[in-house]
C-alpha cells in the first residue's frame, strides 16, 4: 500500500542504483520512467517496505523549484534502508583471511612457473622459498607482518616464522616430503605450540603445510593435528598443494573433501607480451 505525501510536496522517482529520475513525478508525470536512462535499472517512487512515497520538490506558489534533491538513503516513514544503499561488508576475520590465502597459494605458485621471455621460473622447493613468498604476499591482506627467527629442535638451521599483529597470529610453514608425514608433522607442531605458548603474545598458531606431491595420505587427519593442545593458544593445521592422483593435475583443497576447479597457468603470448588466460 502506497502512503501519499502532503499535496505541498512532490514525489521523487529513483532507480534501484540510486539515480534520481525526477523529483516532480506528481507535477510532471511525463518526466517519470519505468527504467533508468543511465543504468537501465527498475525505478521506484515509494518505499518497498512501508509504501511511503519519496519526498520530492516542495511546491511553493508562484515559484518554480530549481536544482534537485539527492536520493534518500533511508525511508523517512519506517527507517528501512532503501534498495540503493550498499552496506559495507564486514572484513573477514584474520584467521579466515589467512586461511583463504593459504588455500589458494598453490595456484599462485603455479602461475610463477611461467615467466615472460626467457626469465627463469620461480620455484618453491623448500621451506625458505615458502617463507620468502608468504612474506611478500601477506603484506596484501595484513598491515603488520613481522619475522620471528628461531631454531627448533627438529630443524638443523634457522627458521623464520611470520607474525601477524592483526589477530595475534603466528604462522609457521612446512614442506611435505617423504620424511615429513602425519606423525612427524604432529611432533613438529607440538614443539611450535610449546614455543609460542611460552613466548606469549599470540592467540593462534597456524601451521601451513605445502604438499605439492600429495605426500600426506590423510588430509583430514593432518588438518586435525593440534586441536585442543595448548591452553590459551589455538593451534590449526592447513594443508594445500595436492596432486590429483587420477590425472596428475594440480588441485587445491578449498575444504576437506572438495576441490577448487582446475586453473590453467597464465601463459605469455608468442611475442613475449602480456599473459592471457588459456
Amino acid at each position: 500500500m502506497v502512503t501519499t505525501l502532503d499535496e505541498s510536496q512532490d514525489v521523487m522517482q529513483v532507480c534501484r542504483n540510486g539515480h534520481v529520475i525526477t523529483d516532480r513525478l506528481r507535477g510532471d508525470p511525463d518526466s517519470g520512467r519505468s527504467h533508468c536512462d543511465r543504468c537501465g535499472a527498475v525505478t521506484f517512487y515509494h518505499c518497498p517496505t512501508c509504501g511511503g512515497e519519496f519526498p520530492g520538490a516542495l511546491d511553493v506558489t508562484g515559484l518554480a523549484p530549481i536544482g534537485g534533491r539527492p536520493a534518500p538513503h533511508y525511508c523517512l516513514m519506517c527507517g528501512a534502508a532503501l534498495p540503493w544503499v550498499r552496506r559495507a561488508r564486514p572484513a573477514p576475520e584474520p584467521v579466515a583471511a589467512l586461511e583463504g590465502l593459504l588455500r589458494r597459494l598453490p595456484l599462485a605458485i603455479r602461475q610463477l612457473r611461467w615467466r615472460q621471455g626467457d626469465r627463469p621460473p620461480y620455484r618453491v622447493e623448500d621451506e625458505r622459498d615458502l617463507e620468502d613468498l608468504l612474506r611478500a604476499l601477506l603484506t596484501l591482506p595484513f598491515d603488520d607482518v613481522r619475522l620471528e627467527g628461531r631454531t627448533p629442535a627438529y630443524s638443523p638451521r634457522n627458521r623464520t616464522d611470520l607474525l601477524l599483529s592483526r589477530g595475534k597470529i603466528a604462522l609457521t610453514v612446512k614442506f611435505a616430503r617423504p620424511d615429513l608425514r602425519e606423525p612427524q608433522l604432529a611432533e613438529q607442531l607440538m614443539q611450535d605450540a610449546l614455543y609460542y605458548r611460552e613466548r606469549g603474545g599470540c592467540r593462534t598458531l597456524v601451521g601451513y603445510v605445502y604438499d605439492p606431491e600429495g605426500t600426506l595420505r590423510d588430509i583430514r587427519r593432518a588438518e586435525s593435528i593440534g586441536a585442543g593442545w595448548a591452553e590459551g593458544l589455538e593451534v590449526r593445521c592447513i594443508v594445500s598443494g595436492l596432486v590429483d592422483a587420477e590425472g596428475g593435475n594440480f588441485t587445491t583443497p578449498l575444504e576437506i573433501g572438495t576441490f577448487l576447479p582446475q586453473v590453467e597457468p597464465i601463459r605469455p603470448f608468442a611475442n613475449g607480451g602480456a599473459g592471457s588466460l588459456r
